[in-house]
């Protein structure tokens, strides 16, 4: 444990930084997991509904995937290889 006031304040900021990188991370994960599953219903299922739900869920992982490279949880290039993944996958299944 540190004994300086600064360093013990470094250790509150970094664990601060911590929760929310972890934060941003599972999130992250959650949407994609949502998005993968609603892959294989638009592939049994290939209705224009189902398919307004995958862009709205595209849209949102876009939006989270920014605001962590934005914040230096991603580096840059990692979120634009996460987003292009995630798109190739909906251009491989087509549109309905």
């Amino acid at each position: 444990m540190a004994n300086i006031k600064s360093a013990k304040k470094r250790v509150r900021i970094g664990e601060r930084n911590r929760k929310m990188n972890r934060f941003y991370k599972s999130s992250i994960k959650t949407l994609v997991k949502k998005y993968r599953t609603n892959i294989k219903t638009f592939e049994s299922n290939r209705t224009s509904e189902t398919y307004e739900v995958l862009q709205t869920l595209i849209s949102k992982i876009y939006s989270r995937i920014d605001k962590a490279a934005k914040k230096k949880v991603f580096h840059l290039r990692k979120a634009a290889r996460q987003k292009s993944r995630i798109s190739s996958v909906l251009k491989k299944v087509g549109k309905p």
